[in-house]
């Protein structure tokens, strides 16, 4: 079984940066941002081997451009497998209660 690579596009590395300055900064709990942001690096580098153990999203749009997802904690990651080049690219890293559909 070959490892796929993992690539984290602009707009996903923006969100995690975002993701932790609030937990950093809102609730004031450095900690707690670094073991959120843990996670989901842990969560992200799990996909190099298994990428399509978790189904395409349910919106059909999304859905035709091949977007996976994984829920981590209160953050749903969302990535396109290439089977071709053995790449993982993590889109976007967004809060569940967000209106992910019309975002991504």
């Amino acid at each position: 079984m070959s490892k796929y690579d993992i690539e984290i596009a602009e707009p996903a590395e923006r969100d995690l940066f975002e993701i932790g300055n609030y937990i950093t900064k809102e609730p004031l709990e450095p900690n707690i941002a670094k073991k959120v942001i843990g996670k989901i690096g842990d969560a992200i580098l799990k996909l190099e081997e298994l990428p399509f153990r978790n189904g395409l999203v349910s919106d059909e749009r999304l859905a035709h451009l091949g977007i996976r997802r994984i829920m981590v904690h209160n953050y749903t990651v969302f990535y396109i497998v290439s089977e071709a080049k053995t790449t993982v690219t993590i889109v976007r890293i967004i809060y569940n209660r967000r209106d992910w559909i019309n975002i991504l």
